[in-house]
């Protein structure tokens, strides 16, 4: 029973951080938004491990999987219940499985991503932001250059996660953040992008090049942040942030 409810948590868990607000401004607020500064207020991304991936052996993945089955949560699957969580069971024992052969990926991943610059995020955001746009009243170059930031994007919290260690290297990020006007202090929003990453690499060859794998991250991380400045100047709510690698190295939607 332990075991069922620290499962049934941390599935909970990557739930919510799944789920959010929608990110998009009002037509009035976007003409109004011309000049943004980026606020990181997170000390580092925090790394959830999957809960199906468990080193312990096949049980936990195989619970976990049922549970997942159960709660609609494994991915790919349209059919009725009882085969959902039988199906979901398969998968989570394989996902246990396959953790017994690699023990300390996970714990390679977060080492990975705590030596990864997560700077980039910012940095990337702010220019896709600040880029000129026509509706906006400050839409020159020079003027951007010299004007007071009057939007504050603040960075609340990146979590991470990886998904099952076989196949190709996958992993997520899940970014808490919301928008205010600095002269007013209004809150314009407050959300959570989720972009999920799918590398080229298998597992074996992701974590075979620690340093190809650190700067996939960077660039993953960098295209979350263009990700956030496209939701919030959107006109409608985009479809799921899915991602992958190609063999040179970029990363791409998918």
């Amino acid at each position: 029973m332990r075991l069922l409810a620290r499962l049934t948590a941390a599935m909970a868990t990557i739930g919510l951080l799944a789920a959010c607000a929608s990110p998009l401004l009002s037509p009035d607020d976007r003409k109004q938004v011309c000049m943004f500064e980026v606020d990181e207020q997170f000390g580092r991304p925090t790394f959830h491990a999957n809960p199906l991936s468990n080193a312990a052996g096949g049980l936990v993945g195989l619970t976990g999987g049922a549970l997942a089955g159960l709660s609609g949560g494994f991915p790919g699957a349209i059919i009725t219940t009882p085969l959902f969580a039988l199906i979901g069971a398969g998968y989570g024992a394989a996902c246990g499985a396959a953790s017994l052969t690699h023990p300390a990926a996970e714990a390679d991943f977060e080492r990975l991503l705590h030596a990864a610059d997560t700077g980039i995020l910012k940095r990337t955001l702010e220019e896709h932001l600040n880029a000129p746009r026509a509706e906006c009243s400050r839409g020159g170059t020079e003027s951007l250059v010299v004007a007071t930031p009057d939007t504050r994007i603040e960075v609340e919290t990146i979590d991470a996660g990886m998904g099952c260690i076989f196949g190709e290297q996958e992993y997520w990020f899940a970014v808490k953040w919301r928008t205010i006007r600095v002269e007013s202090g209004k809150i314009l929003n407050s959300t959570t992008t989720k972009c999920d990453q799918k590398s080229f690499r298998s597992i074996d060859d992701w974590f075979a090049s620690p340093d190809q794998g650190r700067v996939e991250i960077e660039r993953v991380l960098a295209r979350t942040g263009q990700r956030m400045a496209t939701e919030l100047l959107a006109n409608l709510n985009l479809p799921d942030c899915k991602l992958r690698s190609r063999e040179s190295g970029e990363v791409e939607e998918r």
